[in-house]
């Protein structure tokens, strides 16, 4: 198999090395500050809501985003959005959305995905959440994603 997706099929390993790659790519600034910007533009405009970061890369996403904006809040409440650095599955924004609907009467669950790391239509549902946005589609990354692959190897060496 050739690339993220031809009709539906992906190469797993370079599924994964993509995934890892958007998470390290976290470790340069101008990258992280990138990230929350996209997720500050997702939800511009969104009223009285908290954030949930569903895996420790979301965490320091949402970390660069609350010191861009310092009113955003983390946490649950009932009116939440799920942040992921990545989404392939849903698995780890289906689990943040159980953990908040064990504890919160929800009045609506959002989630955000900075990256989608397939180019499989979107448009399905995740357990548990109302709606989904991705900020960033695999055919933005796929140019940028060899030369990150680049770098990262290079600094290992």
């Amino acid at each position: 198999m050739a690339g993220f997706a031809g009709k539906g099929k992906m190469d797993l390993a370079e599924l994964v090395l993509h995934g890892n790659n958007n998470v390290r790519a976290h470790d340069e600034v101008a990258e992280l500050a990138s990230s929350a910007r996209s997720f500050l533009e997702c939800v511009d405009g969104w009223d009285s809501f908290t954030v949930e970061a569903a895996s420790p890369a979301a965490e320091r996403v949402l970390g660069a985003a609350m010191m861009l904006n310092p009113e955003l809040c983390g946490g649950r409440s009932r009116r939440t959005v799920i942040l992921d650095v990545n989404i392939a599955s849903g698995t780890s924004i289906a689990n943040a959305a159980r953990r908040i609907r064990e504890h919160i009467d929800v009045e609506w669950l959002i989630a955000v995905a900075i990256n989608s790391l397939t180019d499989i239509d979107m448009r399905w549902g995740v357990e548990g959440i109302d709606s989904l946005f991705v900020c960033r589609q695999v055919s933005e990354l796929r140019e940028s994603s060899q030369s990150a692959y680049d770098s990262i190897r290079v600094r290992a060496s």
